[in-house]
């Protein structure tokens, strides 16, 4: 991003940001001011706001798939595969 833009859009998200930081929006990991310009840029951007819409529901789906332990010995079978591969 250059510097005129940077100094006519203080504080504005464009859809570039808004794909770096889907993850932390939907996480509310971002503070207030960011929060409200990603939400505002949302607001008027339908593929920013489908992009946004479309990972959540991603997200949804995966939290709901059971959790499966792998067997007692996957960790030595990788550990050897490893130092296979070093050699």
């Amino acid at each position: 991003m250059g510097f005129f833009h940077k100094l006519f859009h203080r504080g504005e998200v464009d859809c570039n940001e808004v794909r770096k930081l889907s993850s932390d929006f939907l996480e509310e990991d971002l503070a207030l001011p960011k929060r409200s310009a990603f939400q505002a840029h949302l607001d008027n951007c339908g593929p920013c706001r489908a992009f946004v819409d479309t990972l959540a529901s991603t997200i949804g789906v995966l939290a709901r798939i059971p959790k499966v332990a792998a067997p007692p010995t996957f960790h030595d079978s990788v550990m050897d595969r490893i130092k296979q591969e070093k050699k």
